[in-house]
């Protein structure tokens, strides 16, 4: 049955069944969309077309740009519908067919973005001959079956800044396949072996060292900008990328060079138009250096993330002045999300747009007017006017210019300048004031979010992705915990009921994608990765709910079933999908974390928690078979290096990893994971060093070194030449005073002599720190009976 609302508009395509509000939005364009299946595919095979695939998601700026300019328009998309196939994908629906052909258009073009529009071949003909193709064969005929030949993104509809034309592309295209067909089949099959060249199946397996991790945290802080934070080098513009901070997180001594790098970077990111100072909640990123002026659009996927990373700064320096911002950004975030994005089944919706009447963020900008006007009903207005005016950043002019409309006055994104802490000294406030000018704040923003909310609304992208759920779960199941705040993790429990009631096909596997109460889409491994992930965060809070870890590991039995590689890694994707020309495996760490490196991170924490052997030997098995990117390209894996290094943590796996060898049954995955999965107490696992350096009342500096158990370091001095001594030193040419204690000595297997060695408890005495030095550098070696670690070098901030 046609959809009701078809009659009012002048076209209506194929996508009007569809659920997603992406290809609802194209619905009534006059280009003949289709959605990405059988019936668009039999078209093109039948007319012997190419296809066009266009690629975009709900909140995507220039993908509504682009529907404006070129697709709304009947004059340029009456060529496109006659010469082409024309399927529309939502790429958070079809993550498999976005990463593919975005992987194309790298290659293709040099760079990707969405809108993404790729030209392909049909299938291959039934009919030799048919429609003009005889005589293709070998090589070119390798071409046929949705392989790209062509591909961009946004495409203007005149020629502008270097790039054709829409009409010039179509025409082109169709010349090209009309004219010259045989090199569009040769060059459609090369690119797709391309693809297939990076989609890192069969990658080189190795051993793998803590020398890695290392390396990666170093050319990361290589790239830290040390006046506004953040690791990608001092331009904009800027993404949050949690899971880089993540790792540098874990590897950093608690007052080292490395947490003040931290640090400054999560306080940029929360103090800036970034993050929404009003509503809570995080854009995706910012469009200049200072994480000032954002790209207004907010994703679900970022706001879990963000969650659980300032989680575990708030954790890791609970008590410290300064952690009072991170607390502060967990409460509005976690509000954000249960106030704007769940739907009325509990789970969160993915999105909401960046712009608002085709204004980007029009609903986020502020005047001094209308901030003055919000607080005029205020009681004491006149001086929550005044301190907004300061905190907001207001009284240093204005500070956005919208870039595509630049009639429009200038206006203000509200970020704070200063620090709280710095604000209530120029307010003329006392230090115990503190408190008072947050809890104005607080009605500062309560008055605007009730004007806010009066004004016309960004669109929410209502549909509810199952990995994107997992990620909100995990998030807001560690921001209830750090905070001793039940109310976040009742609603995380609420959303994974709502996913594991409503989202799982009649064999109990996943669907990706819910909207309006209908479940669709066969999940993919991130979702089953991500979804045990916010599960497992569930059961750290509330372990004696046993559900929530026996469910994440019936998710990860399962994504061992259907995405599982022997001796490897998952695929992304399901087997036999004839949709699609490559079978993927993806280890890149971007905007989300890679479904394989969240993999590996969940079977260390089932290891940790229940002793299980077997999860634990599936790690390594899929660390090793990702040797070769985790050391060719660590900087962009850095979920999966931080994988590694939990890992390293831990004696035996860390000696399976650098020795080579994956496991004592031989180390096939697929046999391993049928294996049992053992539900004994929970066991904390440990780092095979913690060092603390404190400095005392004389000014001299105790280092205690705490070795776990079943490692031991070599003494200094070293009992052979060929050992390696524990050392402290500076950075520099400074030269430390530094008293060691005698090792004791014991034999080993490996030795026949015994050797010096320190073990359990163990302190190192700095007879005083060179002048403006904060910081020491522990080198050592952590060796078990059996063998050694690579030695390693760590940073310790003096507190």
């Amino acid at each position: 049955m046609p959809n009701e609302t078809a009659a009012s508009h002048a076209h209506t395509n194929a996508l009007i069944d569809e659920t997603s509000p992406y290809l609802l939005q194209h619905a009534h364009n006059p280009v003949d969309w289709q959605p990405w299946g059988p019936k668009a595919f039999a078209e093109a095979q039948r007319r012997q077309v190419p296809i066009l695939l266009s690629v975009g998601y709900a909140t995507c700026y220039w993908c509504h740009v682009m529907e404006r300019e070129v697709f709304e328009k009947e004059a340029l998309v009456g060529p496109l519908n006659e010469h082409f196939v024309c399927i529309k994908v939502d790429r958070e629906e079809r993550p498999d067919v976005d990463d593919i052909y975005m992987t194309a258009t790298q290659v293709l073009a040099g760079s990707g973005g969405w809108p993404m529009n790729v030209f392909l071949t049909p299938p291959k003909p039934t009919t030799p001959g048919a429609e003009g193709v005889a005589g293709i064969e070998g090589d070119a005929a390798q071409g046929y079956g949705l392989k790209p030949f062509w591909a961009g993104t946004y495409i203007p509809p005149t020629p502008m800044h270097g790039r054709p034309s829409f009409p010039q592309v179509v025409d082109g295209m169709h010349e090209a396949w009309t004219k010259e067909r045989e090199q569009v089949l040769t060059q459609a099959a090369k690119v797709a072996q391309a693809v297939q060249s990076q989609s890192n199946v069969g990658a080189a397996h190795g051993p793998l060292d803590v020398e890695m991790v290392d390396v990666t945290v170093g050319a990361l802080r290589g790239a830290f900008d040390a006046q506004h934070g953040g690791f990608s080098g001092p331009a904009g513009p800027k993404f949050p990328t949690p899971a880089v901070p993540g790792l540098l997180l874990a590897a950093a001594a608690p007052a080292g060079a490395t947490a003040k790098e931290i640090r400054l970077t999560l306080d940029a990111m929360a103090r800036g138009g970034m993050y929404d100072q009003v509503g809570g909640g995080f854009h995706r990123y910012s469009v200049d250096e200072k994480w000032l002026v954002p790209h207004f659009e907010k994703m679900l996927y970022d706001n879990g993330q963000l969650l659980s990373l300032y989680a575990e700064a708030y954790e890791r320096w609970q008590g410290k002045r300064f952690s009072a911002l991170y607390a502060r950004v967990l409460h509005e975030t976690s509000a954000y999300l249960l106030r704007d994005m769940r739907d009325d089944t509990g789970a969160f919706w993915s999105a909401q747009d960046a712009e608002v009447n085709a204004r980007e963020g029009q609903n986020y900008l502020w005047t001094p007017d209308q901030i003055t006007a919000a607080l005029a009903e205020e009681p004491d207005a006149a001086r929550l006017t005044e301190w907004a005016l300061k905190m907001y950043g207001l009284e240093g002019g204005t500070n956005f210019q919208d870039p595509h409309h630049a009639d429009e006055p200038a206006s203000n994104v509200l970020y704070l300048p200063l620090a709280m802490s710095k604000l209530v000294k120029v307010m003329g406030l006392a230090q115990g004031q503190a408190g008072t000018l947050n809890d104005a704040r607080n009605q500062i923003n309560a008055a605007l979010l009730k004007v806010r909310n009066t004004r016309d609304q960004p669109i929410t992208d209502n549909k509810v992705l199952a990995a994107w759920n997992g990620l909100a779960i995990a998030g807001l199941a560690d921001a209830g915990r750090v905070l001793d705040e039940p109310r976040y993790v009742d609603a995380a429990v609420e959303a994974a009921d709502a996913i594991l009631k409503n989202m799982r096909d009649d064999a109990g596997g996943l669907l990706r994608t819910m909207r309006d109460g209908q479940a669709r889409v066969p999940a993919f491994l991130e979702d089953y990765a991500f979804m045990a992930a916010g599960l497992l965060a569930l059961d750290r809070v509330r372990p004696r709910e046993r559900r929530f870890y026996d469910t994440a590991v019936e998710l990860m039995a399962l994504a061992e079933q259907k995405f599982g590689m022997p001796n490897g890694g998952w695929f992304d994707t399901l087997a036999d999908q004839t949709d699609l020309f490559v079978r993927s495996q993806g280890t890149y760490d971007g905007a989300m974390p890679s479904g394989n490196a969240q993999m590996i991170h969940n079977l260390l924490t089932m290891r940790e928690r229940t002793k299980d052997t077997a999860a634990g030997e599936r790690a390594v098995v899929a660390l090793r078979s990702m040797a070769g990117s985790l050391r060719e390209r660590g900087r962009g894996m850095a979920h999966g290096m931080r994988a590694l290094g939990r890992a390293l943590a831990q004696p035996d796996l860390a000696a399976a990893l650098e020795a080579g060898d994956v496991s004592k049954s031989g180390g096939d995955a697929q046999t391993i994971m049928k294996e049992p999965m053992s539900f004994m107490a929970p066991q904390a696992s440990s780092a095979p060093v913690m060092a603390q350096a404190k400095q005392q009342a004389d000014g001299s500096v105790k280092v205690t070194l705490k070795i776990a158990p079943g490692y031991h370091l070599n003494a200094n001095p070293a009992s052979a030449p060929e050992l390696m001594a524990t050392t402290l030193t500076v950075r520099g040419d400074g030269v430390l005073d530094v008293t060691y204690p005698a090792g004791h000595d014991v034999t080993y297997p490996f030795s026949p002599e015994p050797l010096g060695v320190y073990d359990g408890t163990v302190e190192l005495h700095v007879a005083k720190l060179p002048e403006g030095v904060d910081s020491l550098t522990l080198t050592y070696q952590a060796c078990t009976d059996s063998a050694c670690l690579a030695p390693r070098s760590v940073e310790l901030g003096v507190e």
